[in-house]
């Protein structure tokens, strides 16, 4: 038996692949940390130092390095062999796999690999936005099992009905922090009790008072039973940062060589706005919460990332992105509260943080008092040049008082008077033409050569997700690979997300001559000295 094997919890927790072969390209976005999956795990991680508690007797009892090594980023099914001595290492009895759509067949496959080395001695968790967008209540008010909606693609659904092999023990939907912790305490004591089916006792002692706005599901033979939270409100406040719990391994280019954490105001699941090709649309993931301490806890977040690299990478210094899909919502009065914050109590941290162009415009003040304690880089939405070939975008506020393109130009303009620094991300397989595409590279080159940025420029092509149902009549189960091995996938591996299989249904699928146009562009953007003129005709 494997070292460790005699605790009663023993835990590792993966984001799951969502490419079938290959590496991400080196020019694509890149980040060595699940974010998402440190988020989730935070509180569970936080209750090591709790003696009561069963995770202080786990295999995640230790330093941040050591709890950092039983979680797993992957990419595509090349790193199935790591996964592997992972488990073999490890001999967990609660393995958790977040998931995005694209990801559910690497799910499925890491939960087929578990099963077959460690049987029925692990109970199998899958979570993450796969999770809460295919498995939801048809009205939030209503809390009960009778009131929970399954999209198409919902595993539960798919296991049920004999489509997907039972590969999960159960599936969980929503706030995942403190029902994790639950998790691992139902494990541990299903152990000690010697219970004769882990994943059924672990399910039995769900009780729905457990904090946050969560659903958990499990399949007895062909029928489904669900389990409802009572939604009592987390206190995000006294839950710690991702980064103090697991530390930080990465270093983002654009802070010229610090140490770079990923940081939170815990505002929401998603974005304020509700664009339609959006997977953070404020209808799918909710509005905005507990508003009231987010500048606290956000200054609270920055401060540990300090205090962590202080101790962890003695000489480097810090740095943060704030992973809020905008920066405490947009809010000008939260911003105001950081900047005072932050002036009130400097932190040698630079950060960078996500604005939509419009924010940008009408929050100059705001963005004054960031520039001058730490903002260092904003990342931006550009999308397309034309918002209404696309059917608008919830976020194109200020539409009338000037074109996207010229708003766009007055933002880079904005950001390089206050020493900021812009990256920007682009999507393509909305319904544009390959000229407007075209015309949209083209503008960034000039943008390029007139700002020093956008840089980098990440490229994206349109994937349906299951948005709680609202996904055009999609009805994508997303049980196959979303990109198969072939030219396609030699292709996107230079984007951050796309699909030949779930496209928007009212667009279809890409076609490889204009993606494989798009990407010799973007390649070629990358090689400064490139000529304009010749990037465009290739």
């Amino acid at each position: 038996m494997e070292e460790g094997c005699h605790m009663s919890l023993r835990v590792i927790a993966v984001a799951a692949p969502d490419w079938v072969a290959g590496v991400k390209d080196s020019r694509a976005l890149n980040s060595r940390d699940p974010a998402s999956l440190f988020n989730a795990c935070r509180h569970a991680a936080q209750e090591t130092r709790t003696p009561s508690s069963a995770w202080s007797h786990s295999n995640w009892a230790g330093t941040r390095l050591e709890r950092r090594s039983k979680v797993l980023l992957m990419y595509s099914l090349d790193e199935m062999p790591a996964f592997a001595e992972l488990l073999r290492r490890e001999q967990p009895n609660l393995l958790l796999l977040g998931a995005m759509s694209l990801c559910l067949p690497g799910a499925v496959a890491c939960a087929a690999l578990a099963r077959e080395l460690l049987g029925d001695r692990v109970v199998i968790v899958l979570g993450g936005r796969h999770a809460s967008e295919t498995m939801y209540l048809e009205n939030p008010r209503r809390r009960d099992a009778e009131a929970v909606r399954h999209h198409p693609g919902s595993p539960l659904r798919l296991m049920a009905s004999g489509r997907l092999a039972p590969v999960f023990d159960l599936v969980i939907s929503g706030d995942g922090e403190h029902l994790i912790t639950a998790l691992g305490e139902a494990v541990a004591r299903a152990e000690r009790e010697g219970s004769a089916s882990l994943a059924r006792s672990v399910f039995g002692q769900l009780d729905g008072t457990v904090p946050g706005d969560w659903i958990a599901g499990m399949l007895d033979g062909n029928t489904i039973h669900t389990r409802v939270s009572a939604a009592r409100p987390v206190d995000y406040s006294r839950c710690p940062s991702p980064a103090l719990e697991f530390g930080v391994a990465g270093a983002f280019d654009v802070f010229g060589g610090r140490m770079t954490a990923h940081v939170f105001s815990d505002t929401g699941r998603g974005c304020v706005y509700d664009c339609a090709f959006c997977s953070e649309r404020k209808s799918a993931t909710g509005g905005l919460r507990d508003t009231a301490h987010a500048a606290d806890r956000l200054y609270r977040q920055l401060s540990e990332a300090v205090t962590v690299i202080s101790e962890d990478h003695p000489g480097r210094k810090s740095s943060a992105f704030v992973e809020d899909s905008v920066i405490l919502g947009g809010s000008p009065r939260l911003v105001d509260q950081l900047a005072q914050r932050l002036e009130s109590a400097p932190l040698d941290i630079e950060f960078g943080a996500q604005l939509t162009i419009d924010q940008i415009l009408t929050r100059r003040a705001q963005l004054a008092r960031l520039a001058r304690v730490g903002l260092r880089y904003v990342f931006i939405g550009v999308e397309t040049l034309v918002p209404e070939a696309i059917g608008g975008m919830s976020k194109d506020l200020g539409h009338k008082q000037a074109p996207w393109l010229a708003r766009i130009h007055q933002a880079l303009g904005l950001l390089s008077e206050h020493g900021i620094h812009c990256g920007c991300a682009i999507l393509f397989g909305l319904g544009e033409t390959q000229e407007r595409r075209l015309e949209l590279l083209d503008a960034l080159w000039s943008m390029r050569r007139t700002y020093g940025m956008p840089e980098p420029i990440s490229a994206n092509w349109a994937v349906q997700h299951p948005l709680c149902g609202e996904d055009g009549g999609a009805g994508y189960e997303y049980l196959d690979w979303g990109t198969p091995p072939g030219p396609f996938l030699d292709c996107f591996h230079r984007f951050g997300e796309a699909s030949v299989l779930y496209p928007l249904p009212h667009v279809g699928a890409p076609r490889l001559d204009e993606v494989r146009q798009v990407t010799g562009i973007l390649d070629a953007m990358a090689v400064p000295e490139q000529p304009r003129a010749r990037l465009l005709a290739k």
